[in-house]
């Protein structure tokens, strides 16, 4: 089966459309503003609607995305190290 999305080329452009929704989702979401709290991965996941339902895997997609963007310097990642860490913008 070949999926055809029009003016998606390639998977890279279909990830680079995924962060960008992501980085709309954080700016709608106070919390995640440059000097907020942010929010733990699963608060973002179901803001930015990128649930799976794989009950064992579901958050994996949106913390990949997020730690993608936080070595771009689009996202910074509170308690480094840490194991529940929260998500904001810079």
């Amino acid at each position: 089966m070949t999926w055809y999305i029009p003016g998606v080329a390639s998977g890279q452009a279909l990830v680079d459309l995924c962060k960008k929704h992501l980085i709309e989702t954080l700016q709608s979401l106070t919390e995640c503003a440059p000097d907020g709290p942010g929010l733990g991965n699963k608060a973002i996941e179901e803001a930015a609607g990128f649930a799976l339902g794989l009950p064992e895997y579901d958050s994996y997609f949106t913390w990949s995305l997020l730690v993608s963007l936080t070595l771009d310097g689009s996202v910074e990642a509170i308690q480094p190290g840490k194991r529940n860490k929260k998500y904001r913008l810079t």
